[in-house]
């Protein structure tokens, strides 16, 4: 088999399994992304801390999900699946269309004896492959965008159950006609930054710790994931702000008050989301703190309600 043919085969294989993992993952990502545009439909409950303090939590997502079969049955729970196939297969291919039409001519290629390289040349296959990741990327969320915008939206329908959404071409005339060219691209440059800063920053930390910190090969190997891991936790609250800008202003009634202000820039939704301390929303999948107003009531934590505050009747 030729290199080229050889290539072909492996970018389709990779695009096939990611469709296959995007498709059975996809319920976890749905109740994921509701969360994140702040829908909460379960009630908390009260339990404690690993220190024995009274708090709430709200239900794990697979509560969630399992809310979500309840209400809208089996294929109910995978709402947005087609138009997020459809943007992971844009953008994998554009990623590796890109990827692979940039070369150089020193330290390129996965036949390269990183052990033999001094540590200036280290860093600059690090700066070389980083830089060409980077462009891929770039492209792969570019182009990916309109799609990415129309799966969150088909998925924020859960809330008023509009029902708009239907195809991905009916979605298309929608956003066209209410928004234009830019309601395609609601969200690009949070999530640009999410996904490019958490690349860098993985890719630095892995490469000053494999170089200049740890000998060992065997540790070697498992720092990469670890990094790749720590800067995707730190870049997340990015993530939030990207899907709620997807959202925001739509007309959907997930993305209108009193459910979700109107945001005049990613910037005005980073800064409402700091306030009500919902950077965070779905990135655990288990103990979700609940991050509302408490009161103390007879001596135990309680959620705040209007009865308590409603004047008492007189008999």
């Amino acid at each position: 088999m030729a290199p080229q043919e050889k290539r072909e085969e492996l970018t389709w294989m990779h695009v096939l399994v990611r469709v296959f993992l995007n498709s059975t993952t996809h319920p976890i990502e749905y109740a994921k992304v509701l969360i994140q545009l702040g829908h909460e439909p379960l009630k908390p409950y009260k339990s404690r801390t690993v220190f024995g303090r009274e708090a709430f939590y709200y239900p794990s997502v697979f509560s969630y999900i399992v809310h979500i079969k309840n209400r809208d049955g089996f294929f109910g729970c995978y709402r947005g699946l087609g138009p997020k196939l459809t943007a992971n297969i844009v953008s994998g291919i554009a990623f590796q269309r890109v990827t692979e039409s940039i070369k150089f001519k020193d330290f390129d290629g996965d036949d390269v004896d990183i052990e033999n390289l001094t540590m200036k040349e280290r860093t600059q296959r690090f700066l070389q492959n980083t830089s060409r990741e980077t462009a891929g990327r770039a492209a792969a969320i570019l182009v990916s965008q309109p799609f990415h915008v129309i799966a969150v939206r088909c998925m924020a329908e859960f809330v008023g159950e509009e029902g708009q959404y239907t195809s991905v071409f009916t979605a298309v005339g929608i956003i066209y006609k209410e928004e234009g060219i830019k309601g395609f691209f609601c969200g690009l440059i949070p999530r640009l930054l999410c996904d490019l800063t958490a690349l860098w920053l993985g890719k630095t930390l892995a490469h000053i710790i494999n170089n200049y910190l740890l000998e060992d090969r065997d540790l070697k190997q498992y720092v990469s994931a670890s990094m790749n891991f720590l800067a995707s936790a730190m870049t997340y609250p990015l993530q939030v702000v990207s899907n709620c800008m997807a959202v925001s202003g739509s007309g959907l009634t997930a993305g209108s008050p009193p459910n979700m202000p109107i945001f005049s820039g990613w910037l005005d939704c980073y800064s409402h989301l700091r306030q009500v301390r919902g950077l965070k929303r779905g990135s655990s999948m288990l103990w979700r703190p609940f991050t509302g107003a408490t009161v103390m009531m007879g001596g135990s934590l309680a959620i705040p309600t209007s009865s308590m505050f409603s004047q008492p009747s007189l008999s």
